[in-house]
């Protein structure tokens, strides 16, 4: 009997335990989450506001969607639709860091592959 009443003890403090460890933890995950994902749009609206600084910087036209990613660009009086975009920093380390020199932009289009190097910095 005694072994008994051990067992149901340590069984109900193992079943609070978990319990309250479950209900601090789902808040914490929920808030990572959430800031994980306001960190990625603002991450994506920083990387299409580049893109498009760099194209007018060059005069080049470009037609975005509605979530402000270029979709096409003109290229010789022919408007490419954009698979994908990809930017590469050019860095130099000078013995206190790398630095970014400039940035390699890369279009993945239906006409093929389009590069552009630029000196503006992302914000």
């Amino acid at each position: 009997m005694r072994i008994h009443n051990i067992w149901m003890t340590i069984t109900a403090v193992l079943f609070l335990a978990l319990t309250v460890t479950a209900a601090f933890s789902q808040p914490y995950s929920y808030g990572r989450l959430r800031a994980l994902k306001e960190r990625a749009v603002t991450v994506m609206e920083q990387k299409n506001r580049f893109v498009t600084r760099v194209l007018d910087s060059y005069h080049i036209a470009y037609r975005c969607n509605e979530q402000g990613v270029v979709a096409q660009i003109k290229v010789d009086d022919t408007w490419n639709d954009v698979s994908r975009i990809e930017i590469v920093p050019l860095v130099s380390d000078d013995n206190i860091g790398f630095q970014v020199m400039a940035h390699n932009i890369y279009f993945d289009t239906t006409g093929g592959m389009f590069h552009l190097v630029s000196q503006l910095i992302i914000r």
